[in-house]
């Protein structure tokens, strides 16, 4: 088997709305059903993953609040139509992590950084080809991170004694335009 180069991408979004609604929407999820993670070498002190079949009203407002740079991402990709599949939260305190993963079933990943207290906190991808990890994306909180879903990533262990605060969601653009 040999792999072959083909150009990728990740798309950072500034989302202008970030100040107006952080302190409302970190508010939403402190009051949100949670629970915490830790297996495999993973500890998220506090994510909502297992409960995606009830209502979650910050997610009600975090995407009515995204939902014209999603119909700016999907005019960009050449698509109609996109959804968003699955939605959650993820709180990391001091000594959490969230190890090297992928998304199934989703053309897209995408990360807001709702807090990002260091940049050194910030997810990491994996390229599989050069075998190195990719920290170099300039993201910031309020910013919205989106890669292809197959990409290997992985939240870095959080040192610091500040919160990183991240929603995180599955997209899937289709009837492309071209």
């Amino acid at each position: 088997m040999k792999f072959y180069n083909l150009k990728s991408f990740y798309i950072i979004s500034d989302i202008k709305e970030h100040l107006d609604n952080k302190i409302l929407l970190l508010s939403l999820i402190n009051t949100t059903k949670s629970s915490f993670i830790k297996e495999h070498g993973d500890f998220v002190t506090k994510t909502d993953w297992e409960f995606q079949n009830e209502k979650r009203e910050y997610l009600d407002k975090f995407y009515n609040m995204i939902k014209p740079y999603m119909n700016q991402m999907a005019h960009k990709l050449k698509c109609n139509e996109w959804n968003i599949s699955s939605g959650w939260f993820q709180l990391y305190s001091k000594q959490s992590k969230h190890g090297w993963h992928l998304h199934t079933n989703t053309n897209y990943t995408n990360i807001y950084y709702l807090n990002l207290p260091n940049d050194k906190l910030k997810t990491q991808l994996y390229d599989i080809r050069d075998e190195k990890i990719i920290d170099e994306i300039e993201v910031n909180e309020g910013q919205l991170l989106t890669f292809p879903a197959n990409i290997i990533h992985r939240s870095p262990e959080n040192y610091s004694d500040e919160l990183k605060v991240i929603i995180s969601f599955n997209s899937n653009f289709d009837e492309v335009k071209i």
